[in-house]
């Protein structure tokens, strides 16, 4: 692991020697503003295109031997354009070749705190002379599309005449060597600029340039005190004198502008800075409006708050501030993947810049809505009658994916632009943006009702098939779990917000516009309701796709690291046919919130999804250290993390030359926030769940959130928010509710990790149907049985109400009929249950139950029921428990603790990191005997021995949980009371 030897240099990025001037140094340094980004290319050596422009792009034609219908018919690539930063030196009338010279000594530091990079190199020239280049350079952050350098120039030991030219660097470039078979890289375009005419009444300051349809127009502004400038050329020449020991010092402002299919006007250039002091002073004012809703800190880890800090500032600065453009997954920082924006725009860089800088989150949405039109348009070519289907790689709006099973068939974009839609309102409350994006949102939800339907063979589940999920080793499936659950959510966010613009009397005119009406809407939430998203019986974990687990496993999988990802080593269909992922779709859908499942469950789906995944998608390790994280897996949270935050300082997948992985940097804040920071953005307000390595001692963490922004300081004991901005914030902390206002507030970190509740009286009402079964037993054999005879039983286990009823009666029978009558009367009760669905189960339940795995509380079923398996799986919540007691394993029944701490060690719990919920008086003894804390739902006079007393369990609440078991321990824990108490019924 990388270490800091001096913690000061945490906010900044320094490099020596080869590692400030190869290929991967011009993707660390490389400096951008969403409008123009450079390659951090040393300027006297930057004689090749190096600059990105958003509008800089060509579209080429798809050649297919065979082709159908639908297939993409065109790529946008975008093109490195002249480089703004090359200058040239001739030293009395010498030109200086640099190439041949010896760079005796160079630095290149970029500094987070100032948002410039600074570079210093020393050149031994011809005759021995030293002669040594700083630059500062700048692209202004909150400024327009620009490149400023300050240089200077200090002979060391010599003196003469010099002149500096400041040109464009054009020599070509192009891919060679493996690069050519490298799908990430391949299909770059070698840049050919041609230097064209001035339009008239353009200063000799610009420079045109043409390739294909995109034109170009750098104007350049030099300043040079000492020296005198002059225009020449495509650029200008500095001439002036050198002194050895002195400092010659050029200031050089480029200003960028393209453009497609037109001349650039010039009028672009009217309000361009020219000053290199305005710059900087106007840099550090963004930087620091950057860091005010950003900053972040890692007690114990220099390191990797270095990293992270790089991380953060570089996804900022390729964040587009042009609605007509996203981020690349490369930024503007290299030419991977052609420029292109895929999905993971929305899904991890949006949420960042949601919460640390929203006006950037909204144009990456506004660039979706405005390509509305071609996604219509590409739904229309892959033969769907209505609806939009967003391409999976684009610039324009177009697919440009000759691969269509794991291109155009990745439906979910659909899904992960809604997703970051809902995001972005919840987190600014932009009902505004919102109604300008429902016509989106609607048209991209019909495209689930296009490829999927109900299927009565799977009890009416809403199936979707022939997709591709995130997972691009495994395509066409069908009902691949990442896809069904951003489906879900999308259809239910449309459906939701279908519902606010009717009450707003806005829905109406855009119903009319695109032909949605009330059954739509309603076919919507139907098949988000039913979605398909099952468990398998065997393993207990959720399948990737209705096939993935009957593949078999990929040979050598485990073997010695390959060459490579294997999509460069495997055909596709060798890829297809074998259970093996390049990211686990299961586990992306578990760190986006997507699905709410049992934490035991959740650490089986990491287990084995673990096991099968390469990770060659830098993506991977964002989603798996943010699961790990959660689930306490330290070691494994760790090493995913580092994975992402120094995937390309440490070229952990050798092709930060191409570009840096923003959507892994993006992902490496994720991880502190959502991952050891527990925060969900699927509730009404940000939820935390704060947890701390042992390997730190602690961090903290900015966020935004409807204005206000809020620290959280996560230390041994707990967590302390803070409000640095903005009105007053409402959150959650472990389930608990918490108002972060003007005064810091700490909260302790529970110890609790589990509820085990009982059924009956709890979570559903069996008490109606023990009596009906038993009078009609007794009925069946003459025993007189009444509902006052019935109150007798309650607290009596099935022998003992029996041996109640007989007395009654007066009637005696041989063991033989007594047992068979026992079963008799179970089996009445059975044929009873076979009426009760999830309509039988008590109101609050399902909420809560989502509560507290949203805080990672495991959920334990403690009934002495040996009927509560199948009770609860009619009540449709068997797959909401963690561990199910069984009640006929258990020595002794209720008052006795057995059943309670059966259930915590099936939970693989302590006792004392457990609460139980009862409504009897001998669950309540059982879970003191325990050593548990024990929450009544029922009257205190009921139960007088409870710690808490809900009168129903819709009432009862996740933060009342974790405050009474922290009440109990700050008390001393709990009195064990074992009074005498009737035994519980089954």
């Amino acid at each position: 692991m990388a270490t800091i030897e001096n913690p000061s240099e945490a906010m900044r990025l320094v490099r020596h020697g080869d590692a400030a001037t190869g290929a991967q140094a011009a993707a660390l340094f490389a400096l951008a503003n969403g409008l123009v980004g450079v390659e951090g290319l040393i300027d006297e050596r930057a004689d090749r295109p190096c600059a990105y422009l958003p509008d800089a792009y060509v579209s080429r034609p798809i050649a297919y031997h065979e082709s159908f219908p639908g297939y993409a018919s065109a790529t946008d690539t975008r093109v490195p354009c002249p480089s703004p930063v090359l200058l040239r030196l001739h030293i009395d009338g010498e030109p200086v070749d640099f190439g041949g010279a010896d760079l005796v000594e160079t630095e290149s530091a970029l500094d987070f705190a100032t948002g410039q990079l600074r570079r210093l190199s020393r050149w031994r020239l011809a005759g021995g002379r030293t002669l040594e280049i700083a630059v500062d350079r700048i692209v202004p952050l909150a400024g327009g599309a620009c490149v400023a350098s300050r240089i200077r120039l200090r002979p060391i030991d010599f003196g003469g005449a010099v002149e500096v030219r400041l040109t464009y660097g054009v020599e070509g470039m192009g891919a060679g060597g493996a690069e050519v078979d490298d799908p990430r890289i391949s299909a770059r375009l070698r840049p050919v600029w041609t230097t064209i005419s001035p339009l008239p009444g353009d200063p000799s300051t610009v420079t045109r340039f043409a390739q294909d349809a995109v034109e170009l127009a750098y104007r350049q502004h030099v300043a040079a005190p000492a020296a005198e400038v002059a225009d020449e050329g495509a650029g200008h020449v500095v001439r002036g004198t050198l002194v050895a020991g002195g400092t010659l010092t050029i200031d050089r402002v480029v200003a960028l502008a393209s453009a497609r299919g037109r001349p650039v006007g010039p009028a672009v250039f009217d309000d361009a800075a020219t000053d290199f002091d305005a710059i900087a002073e106007g840099q550090n004012a963004a930087v620091e409006a950057l860091w005010d809703s950003a900053a972040f800190a890692i007690d114990g880890d220099d390191a990797l708050t270095q990293a992270l800090r790089f991380d953060l500032f570089q996804l900022h600065q390729s964040a587009s501030r042009d609605p007509d453009h996203s981020i690349g997954a490369k930024g503007l920082t290299g030419e991977g993947y052609e420029g292109h924006y895929f999905w993971d725009a929305e899904t991890f860089m949006l949420p960042v810049l949601a919460l640390q800088a929203p006006a950037k989150a909204r144009t990456l949405l506004a660039y979706r809505i405005g390509k509305l039109d071609r996604a219509r348009a590409h739904a229309r070519a892959l033969g769907h009658a209505r609806g939009a289907l967003y391409p999976w790689r684009t610039i324009a709006g177009d697919e440009c994916s000759s691969h269509y099973p794991t291109g155009s068939a990745q439906y979910h974009i659909n899904g992960d632009i809604a997703y970051a839609l809902a995001l972005y309102v919840a987190a600014t409350g932009d009902e505004a943006f919102r109604l300008r994006a429902a016509e989106m949102l609607f048209e991209t939800a019909r495209m689930w009702i296009e490829i999927g339907a109900f299927d009565a063979r799977r009890g009416g589940a809403f199936c979707i098939h022939g997709v591709t999920g995130p997972d691009e080793y495994s395509a066409l499936v069908d009902n691949d779990f990442y896809t069904n659950a951003i489906a879900r959510r999308h259809l239910g966010y449309a459906a939701e917000t279908a519902d606010w613009l009717r009450a707003r009397g806005d829905l109406g005119a855009l119903a009319d516009a695109i032909g949605l009406d009330e059954n739509e809407i309603a076919t919507w939430r139907k098949a988000a309701d039913a979605m398909w998203l099952p468990v398998d019986a065997v393993l207990g974990i959720n399948p990737q796709d209705d096939a993935f687990l009957g593949r078999p496993e990929l040979p050598g999988l485990k073997s010695p690291v390959h060459d490579g990802p294997l999509l460069m080593i495997y055909h596709p269909m060798i890829l297809f046919r074998h259970q093996v992922a390049k990211q686990g779709n299961v586990v992306q859908a578990m760190a986006m919130d997507l699905v709410s499942m049992p934490v035991s469950q959740q650490r089986r789906n990491l287990d084995y999804y673990g096991r099968v995944t390469t990770h060659d998608s830098t993506l991977s390790s964002v989603s798996f250290a943010i699961a790990a994280a959660r689930l306490g897996d330290e070691t494994a949270a760790l090493d995913f993390m580092r994975e992402c935050a120094f995937v390309d300082l440490e070229d952990r997948h050798g092709n930060t030359s191409h570009g840096l992985h923003m959507a892994a940097l993006a992902g490496s804040w994720l991880v502190l926030a959502q991952g050891w920071g527990g925060l969900r953005l699927d509730g009404r307000v940000p939820a935390f769940a704060p947890t701390l390595p042992s390997a730190w001692q602690g961090y903290r963490f900015r966020l935004q959130w409807r204005g206000s922004v809020i620290e959280l300081a996560v230390h041994a004991a707990g967590c302390t928010y803070r409000l640095l901005s903005g009105a007053p914030l409402d959150i959650l902390d472990h389930g608990r509710s918490l108002r972060v206002g003007a005064a810091p507030s700490t909260l302790a970190r529970p110890t609790v990790k589990g509820a085990i509740f009982d059924l009956d009286g709890v979570l559903t009402d069996t008490a109606e149907d023990h009596y009906q079964a038993w009078q009609a037993l007794a009925d069946t054999y003459g025993f007189a049985f009444d509902r006052a005879v019935n109150e007798r039983l309650k607290g009596v286990d099935r022998a003992g109400s029996l041996r109640l009823i007989l007395d009654q009666a007066g009637a005696a029978i041989d063991a033989e009929a007594f047992d068979a009558m026992l079963a008799e009367k179970n089996a009445l009760y059975r044929a009873r249950l076979a009426d009760y669905s999830p309509a039988n189960l008590f109101a609050g339940v399902t909420g809560l139950f989502a509560e507290l795995r949203a805080a990672g509380l495991k959920i334990g079923l403690a009934s002495a029921s040996r009927n509560a398996g199948d009770v609860v799986r009619l009540l449709g919540i068997a797959d909401q428990f963690d561990f199910v007691a069984d009640a006929g394993a258990v020595a002794q029944g209720k008052p006795a603790p057995d059943i309670f701490l059966a259930c915590a060690d099936g939970m693989g719990l302590a006792p004392n990191q457990c609460v139980g919920i009862e409504d009897a008086q001998a669950g309540i003894s059982a879970i003191h005997a325990a050593g548990m804390v024990a929450i009544g739902i029922g009257s205190e006079e009921a139960l007088p021995d409870a710690d808490l007393h809900v009168p129903a369990i819709g009432e009862l609440t996740l933060g009342q949980i974790l405050s009474t078991e922290q009440e109990a321990a700050a008390r001393g824990r709990l009195s064990i009371r074992t009074g005498k108490v009737e035994d519980m019924p089954c």
